[in-house]
């Protein structure tokens, strides 16, 4: 008999192919079950809001976790389709005990996922993750029900979250904008519209916003215009829109595109709300935290105005530890992970980060100030990659003989000025990352050089030949040919 591989939560909760194991109907009530057995050893009559993405495996997944939780005495108060940072918001705003997120974020269609939220609207820690797994492997998801919960469809707009995100127009209202929206037939079809025209936009496309249940982030959203902006750029000029705003499927990421053609990714909108909250006085450390995957050189633009960058592991949870636990304010990653605490927000939010850049664009606008093109372009890059190889397994990247020093030889390579950060994907299965960073004076083929011998090595320690290897230019957002 196959021995399953044990449930945990990665970066970003429980992923996986709907239907399939972690996120087949069995195992789906057993984590519901876990899920509410915790939550009793909490308080005796715990309540949870639930919400999903556009899936149409989100009803499935839906049904079949309250299922669990109802069986442990557990109120569900379904949500419906919501962004990610909305459940948060709302968790902690009408004092829940837990909220709950089915979905894959930015991942294909056929994947899904659950991710926790404790009452205060943040991420679960690891210790309560933890716990809940632990419970997963020992409770039986087939013992009698200990009671039942109510369930509860509450639908209803707008949210107190879609009304309070007006509070991101730091820089006044959006009038006069031209503005096109791709919505990722996502969490944020109905949301980011309304968001927007809520704050003054009434010159305004909207892309990507007829979710069918299998078209979300199909040649749609964040991660695609990332890899491919053409379609978007093309829109924003026939409009003659002031800029473009990808979401991804749950609307916790956010990239921007200019009428110019540039790719405005995490690290640009770092670099320029970092420097209007400094001005404002508002950047709390006059510190902006980010990830290992960063371009320096936004780093060295950030120093230029004062400001110190503090790195964290790969994750948005990463980044949001660090932010609570120094009290900084602003904080992110490259892929478009933007997170601001202010306002009661308690997860990145790509909404929140778009209105707060279309007022800043918008004001710049009416006053003669730099435009979206200019304000990123100041901002440099240094040669970047990211290599995704298919690997047949996981390994301990420590033990792979040789790789520490392949990995030194890359950086004197780079004249000591370069970086490398290699990791297995917290969201996808046996999937390797690798970045590769240069120094001002190394050419880009020199760092695809080095990432792929980075890749190969791992892949010959896994015993995988020919492997797919996938190679994205971090600074352009496009794919790179290779072999």
């Amino acid at each position: 008999m196959t021995t399953l591989p044990k449930i945990e939560f990665g970066t970003d909760g429980i992923r996986g192919v709907a239907g399939e194991y972690p996120l087949d109907p069995s195992t789906v009530l057993r984590i519901g079950r876990a899920v509410g057995a915790w939550l009793r050893t909490k308080t005796d009559m715990p309540q949870v809001l639930v919400g999903r993405d556009t899936r149409i495996s989100g009803n499935l997944l839906l049904h079949t976790l309250a299922a669990g939780l109802l069986s442990e005495g557990v109120d569900v108060v379904d949500r419906g389709v919501i962004s990610t940072p909305g459940i948060a918001y709302l968790t902690h705003l009408h004092a829940f005990d837990m909220g709950i997120v089915i979905s894959a974020s930015h991942n294909p269609a056929e994947q899904n996922g659950i991710k926790l939220f404790g009452a205060d609207g943040f991420k679960l820690d690891d210790a309560a993750e933890e716990a809940i797994e632990g419970l997963i492997e020992t409770l039986d998801a087939n013992a009698p029900a200990r009671t039942s919960g109510e369930f509860i469809s509450y639908h209803e707009r707008p949210s107190q979250y879609e009304i309070d995100l007006q509070e991101a127009l730091a820089f006044g209202d959006l009038e006069d904008l031209r503005l096109v929206l791709d919505c990722a037939n996502g969490a944020a079809y109905e949301i980011a519209p309304d968001a927007f025209e809520r704050a003054g936009c009434e010159k305004m496309i909207t892309l990507n916003n007829e979710p069918d249940g299998f078209n979300i982030n199909v040649e749609a959203g964040s991660e695609h215009v990332r890899r491919d902006r053409s379609a978007l750029v093309s829109v924003v000029r026939a409009y003659k829109a002031d800029l473009g705003i990808a979401f991804d499927g749950d609307a916790d990421r956010i990239v921007l595109v200019t009428p110019e053609g540039m790719l405005v990714d995490g690290d640009h909108l770092l670099g320029i709300l970092a420097t209007e909250y400094k001005a404002a006085g508002k950047l709390n450390g006059d510190t902006v935290v980010a990830t290992d995957m960063s371009n320096s050189g936004l780093e060295h633009y950030l120093a230029a105005q004062g400001i110190s960058l503090s790195r964290t592991k790969v994750g948005d949870r990463y980044v949001m530890e660090r932010l609570r636990e120094k009290g900084f304010t602003l904080g992110g990653e490259q892929a478009g992970h933007i997170i601001v605490l202010e306002n009661s927000l308690t997860a990145g939010d790509g909404i929140y980060a778009g209105l707060l850049v279309a007022s800043l664009v918008a004001r710049n606008k009416r006053e003669g100030g730099p435009t979206l093109h200019e304000l990123a372009t100041a901002i440099p890059r240094y040669p970047q990659v990211i290599a995704s190889a298919h690997l047949h397994a996981r390994i301990d990247l420590k033990s792979v003989d040789g790789l520490d020093a392949l990995t030194q030889a890359t950086l004197a390579g780079f004249g000591g000025k370069g970086r490398v950060n290699l990791r297995f994907s917290g969201t996808e299965p046996n999937l390797l990352r690798a970045m590769v960073e240069g120094g001002p004076e190394t050419t880009l083929q020199e760092v695809i050089d080095r990432a792929l011998a980075l890749c190969g090595m791992v892949a010959k320690a896994t015993h995988t030949e020919h492997p797919k290897i996938d190679i994205v230019d971090c600074v352009t957002g496009e794919p790179i040919k290779v072999g």
